[in-house]
C-alpha cells in the first residue's frame, strides 16, 4: 500500500484520506541561516476520487530542527479549499428563478480564500436580483429598494441595516478594491440565503401547509335556561 495522508476535499465537504500519487521535497536556505522546507503533494481523495495539490512550507531557524515535525505547516492547495457549500433547496430555484440559482452556484463556487472579492460582489448582485424580484421590478438603487423592502413589509427596519452592511461590503468590493475577511463573508452568505430562501421556499412551502392544516372547531356557547340564565342549573 502507497503513503496515505489526511487532507481536506471539496467534493466530500471534509476531512478525508488520500492517496499520494507524487511527493516532492525541497529545503532553501535564508541568509539568517534558517531553512524553508517545502513538502509538495499530488493527491487522490480515497472516498471520491477527486485530485488536488497540496502543499506544506516548514520553517526552521536552526537546521537541528529540521526533522522536527511538530512545526506547524503554512498549508495552500490547488484549487482553493471550498469552507462553504451550496444549500440542499439550490436546485429548487430551477423551477422557479433559474437566473438566480446560476447565479447562487457560481457564488458558492467561489467560497474559497482566494477569491473574497468576487464572493462578495456575487452576494451583492444576488441580492439586487432578489429585491428586483420581491419589488415587482428594477425601481432604482439599493436605497430605494430597501426603503421599499421595508414600506412592503418585506424587511424590518432591523433587517434593513443589517443588509445594508451586507450591500455596502459589496460594493466596496466592486468599486474599492475590498477584500472581507472570511467571517464577515460568511455573514453575508447567511443574510442572503435567509431572505432567498424565505421567499422562494419557506414562504411558499408553509402556505401550501396552511391551507392543508384544519380548522378550529367554533367554540360551544351555552344557551339560556329557562330562568333566563345561562348554563346549567342542579335540579
Amino acid at each position: 500500500m502507497g503513503t496515505i495522508i489526511r487532507s481536506t476535499c471539496n467534493i466530500c465537504g471534509h476531512e478525508t484520506d488520500h492517496d499520494v500519487l507524487h511527493q516532492e521535497n525541497t529545503s532553501v536556505e535564508d541568509p539568517s541561516g534558517g531553512w524553508l522546507v517545502t513538502r509538495q503533494y499530488a493527491l487522490s481523495c480515497r472516498g471520491c476520487h477527486d485530485r488536488h495539490l497540496r502543499a506544506e512550507e516548514r520553517y526552521f531557524h536552526v537546521p537541528t530542527e529540521l526533522d522536527d515535525d511538530e512545526v506547524t505547516p503554512t498549508v495552500t492547495f490547488q484549487p482553493p479549499r471550498l469552507w462553504r457549500r451550496a444549500p440542499d433547496w439550490i436546485d429548487q430555484l430551477d423551477e422557479v428563478d433559474a437566473d438566480l440559482g446560476d447565479l447562487l452556484k457560481e457564488i458558492y463556487s467561489a467560497t474559497n480564500d482566494g477569491q473574497t472579492k468576487l464572493l462578495s460582489m456575487g452576494i451583492r448582485t444576488a441580492l439586487d436580483h432578489l429585491m428586483s424580484r420581491m419589488l415587482g421590478g428594477d425601481i432604482g438603487g439599493f436605497e430605494q429598494k430597501l426603503s421599499a423592502m421595508v414600506t412592503q413589509g418585506h424587511l424590518t427596519a432591523t433587517q434593513k441595516q443589517n443588509l445594508e452592511i451586507v450591500i455596502d461590503a459589496g460594493s466596496a468590493s466592486s468599486h474599492r478594491g475590498y477584500r472581507p475577511p472570511r467571517e464577515l463573508i460568511k455573514s453575508m452568505l447567511v443574510t442572503m440565503e435567509g431572505l432567498i430562501q424565505n421567499y422562494y421556499i419557506t414562504g411558499p412551502m408553509l402556505q401550501t401547509a396552511r391551507a392543508q392544516i384544519p380548522p378550529r372547531p367554533p367554540r360551544h356557547r351555552p344557551g339560556p335556561t329557562a330562568s333566563g340564565g345561562t348554563g346549567s342549573q342542579s335540579p
